[in-house]
């Protein structure tokens, strides 16, 4: 049985004759009314708010954000104002928890939330996150979403058994190293798209990151508790990426290079996005060479942590590459890389298939061994050395990480060839063990 989190009028809907939902509308309103220096008022939303929780239904996302924000706010222990009378906020881009990513979902709940607190909280002065406004010291909002069976739910399930989103968030204070808000909502099923960000559907590579994991873990946090302390000394590189991943998507690509090859001369910053950008910008700037060493640093780093993952983009039910240059031009060079990374280690490589869901098992499991196969061949083709250090083997679609089944951009993620460096040992005997996918997720 799923755990499911409700308020006590979840429990009784009808105790005390009132609207579980009135409680909320009371304290949102006097925030969005209340002048410069209305801490006061702030304290009596508060109040209003915890004698009234709503209970756990899937709202509109618009709605879900809306009723979030609010009572992030609400509920937040801000103490005093700064010298200008407001309290100065960034949002650090929110992400699916399946993935690790930002979305465009996660992008429009950010956009969602910055319009509501322009116009509905004057003592909220929201900055760009970046690193003059971390360096102001400013309160830090951070959050996710990940499918659930349904409203109230918090266990994270596939997205094609998604009955709702469930949503959550913190506001942190970076002055204290404390968490001082933690609310959450739950979604409809149908607002919400697994479509990746842009600069993270581009993006060569996946792999587990525990820049990520640790932002899961603070966004995890309740009120009261200390921010995630690998969080906190991540913020540098985290807010130069940020910077990097706008200037990318803008198309100011010498801009976005600048900030990626700062983010990686800090402790922090060795990292798959900073890796990602650096490929990505290179790339677009024409620098081959470069394109290619940013390339080779990230299945090294793959290879340090265990797992790493390519986008080979397969035309569908074949072993060829799409056929279009622009998707599968520089897939030489990441076989290329891979063997002759691979070749420098005293180690063995698994590749596993995978595939997304449509289709039956049987013939999803025969198509991504086929995959990996051909991937193998690929690589044993650039180094001969290879041959019996590489094993191919196929998952099916056993290990979604996305699970839509929608075969288009979204779920790229689900027709991944993963590499894993194994024992050469369990290579020449056959005895490898599973992905540990399902360690991916914060729990």
């Amino acid at each position: 049985m799923q755990e499911r989190i409700a308020g006590p009028e979840a429990r009784h809907p009808g105790k005390g004759g009132r609207h579980p939902l009135r409680g909320l509308a009371i304290a949102l309103g006097l925030l969005a009314a209340a002048p410069l220096g209305g801490c006061a008022l702030l304290r009596t939303g508060v109040s209003m708010l915890e004698a009234s929780t709503p209970p756990p239904v899937a709202l509109s996302l618009d709605d879900a954000v809306a009723g979030l924000t609010g009572a992030l706010i609400a509920n937040a222990q801000l103490g005093l104002p700064n010298a200008s009378g407001t309290y100065r906020t960034v949002v650090d881009p929110w992400i699916d928890r399946g993935t690790g990513e930002q979305s465009e979902t996660t992008r429009a709940m950010e956009t969602r939330i910055g319009e509501l607190v322009r116009t509905r909280f004057p003592l909220v002065e929201l900055l760009p996150f970046g690193t003059e406004s971390l360096a102001r010291e400013p309160l830090i909002v951070i959050g996710a979403i990940n499918a659930v069976a349904s409203p109230g739910s918090v266990e994270p399930v596939p997205e094609d058994r998604a009955g709702a989103y469930r949503i959550w968030g913190i506001i942190g204070n970076l002055a204290t190293g404390r968490v001082i808000s933690s609310e959450q909502a739950w979604a409809r099923r149908e607002d919400v798209t697994a479509a990746p960000a842009a600069i993270f559907r581009d993006s060569p590579t996946w792999m587990p990151d525990r820049a990520t994991e640790a932002y899961l873990r603070t966004s995890l946090a309740r009120k009261g508790d200390p921010i995630d302390p690998q969080y906190l000394a991540g913020l540098p590189a985290t807010a130069l990426l940020a910077e990097g991943t706008r200037a990318y998507e803008a198309g100011r690509y010498a801009e976005a290079l600048d900030r990626f090859t700062g983010a990686e001369r800090l402790p922090s910053g060795e990292q798959p996005r900073t890796y990602n950008g650096i490929y990505l910008v290179s790339a677009a700037l024409g620098r081959a060479d470069a394109a290619e060493a940013a390339f080779g640093r990230l299945v090294d780093l793959g290879l340090d942590r265990g797992q790493v993952m390519v986008k080979f983009t397969f035309q569908p039910g074949s072993t060829n590459f799409w056929p279009d240059p622009v998707i599968s031009g520089p897939y030489p060079v990441w076989i290329r890389q891979i063997a002759g990374r691979v070749a420098a280690r005293n180690t063995c490589l698994l590749l596993r298939g995978h595939s997304s869901p449509s289709g039956s098992a049987t013939a999803n499991e025969r198509l991504s061994l086929a995959r990996a196969e051909a991937l193998r061949r690929r690589i044993a083709q650039e180094q001969p050395s290879l041959r019996s250090r590489l094993r191919a083997e196929g998952a099916g679609a056993s290990e979604p990480i996305v699970g839509t089944g929608a075969d288009n951009a979204s779920d790229v993620l689900d027709r991944r060839v993963e590499l894993r460096p194994v024992p050469c040992a369990d290579v020449a005997l056959g005895t490898l063990p599973g992905s540990g996918m399902e360690e991916r997720l914060i729990r």
